[in-house]
């Protein structure tokens, strides 16, 4: 296998990638996308539909070993420690600037966690402030990640069980709940949010409405008997690696309205545009 890894100057999570291949002694070619353009206009240029842009442009740094092409520090170091059985919890960051995302702990298979534990602690390590996102099952992980200095964590609620079960494929018990919320609390800066993402009904794929919104609240107030717990209700930001299957723009009405159902169950709930 013959890696290539092409890098930016000065880039952050460059250095982590390299960092983790120097210490496990595995070879590879540096092809920097200023200092030799040529060779990474070529590479571009082939591949651009497996490249992703953010608003600032290229992601660095880009992996090719024959077999993928990998983009950004958490994507390559999950291939290179668990392979494709990393890739339902390992996508792509929406964060700039020191932050890195894409990272859920409640996707993990059992057989990686101890190879998700590695890569977090790789990423925080790097310098990187990372976010995990958790949908309340997999407590025990997610707790042993909050541990490490620089991680954080959001809760992910999109409706009651049964939508939870049917979009995410699983959904958590109460004792899971409850013990997912006590440590993305304790973390200090965690968050519990309903995300507004489509879910699938009879209708077709469509935003979520204030039943779903107070169906997710009732969830956690279920676990927790804590009415007066901090709750955001945000739309899915436009950069978020998530399948909108067409829909619009969710509106601010529409928010208005998974405000009010929350706050049966959650009396805090608010609207919000937070980066997180």
């Amino acid at each position: 296998m013959s890696i290539t890894l092409y890098t930016a100057p000065d880039c952050m999570r460059c250095k982590i990638v390299k960092s983790y291949l120097a210490d496990n002694g595995i070879e590879y070619d540096t092809i920097d996308f200023k200092g030799d353009a040529d060779a990474f206009n070529a590479f571009y240029r082939a591949n651009r539909k497996h490249i992703y842009r953010n608003p600032e442009g290229v992601e660095f740094p880009l992996f090719q070993d024959g077999e993928v092409i990998r983009q950004g520090s958490g994507e390559v170091i999950a291939w290179l420690l668990g392979g494709s059985e990393m890739g339902a919890c390992v996508t792509r960051s929406d964060f700039l600037h020191g932050k890195i995302s894409g990272l859920y702990p409640s996707m993990c298979p059992n057989s990686q966690d101890d190879n998700f534990v590695t890569l977090v602690q790789r990423l925080a390590a790097g310098g990187l402030d990372v976010w995990l996102q958790s949908d309340g099952t997999k407590p025990g992980l997610l707790k042993k990640l909050l541990e490490i200095k620089g991680v954080h964590g959001i809760l992910n609620v999109i409706g009651g069980p049964d939508m939870t079960e049917k979009v995410f494929g699983h959904a958590p018990s109460v004792e899971d709940m409850a013990a997912t919320v006590d440590s993305i609390l304790a973390s200090g800066d965690g968050v519990l949010r309903f995300l507004a993402v489509p879910l699938p009904k009879d209708e077709g794929w469509v935003w979520p409405d204030k039943t779903d919104a107070a169906q997710a609240a009732k969830m956690i107030d279920d676990a927790c008997h804590k009415p007066t717990l901090p709750f955001r209700i945000e739309a899915l930001p436009k950069e978020m690696f998530w399948d909108r299957h067409g829909l619009e723009p969710i509106t601010e009405e529409q928010l208005i309205a998974l405000r009010n159902g929350a706050r049966k169950y959650l009396f805090k709930a608010e609207i919000s545009k937070a980066d997180v």
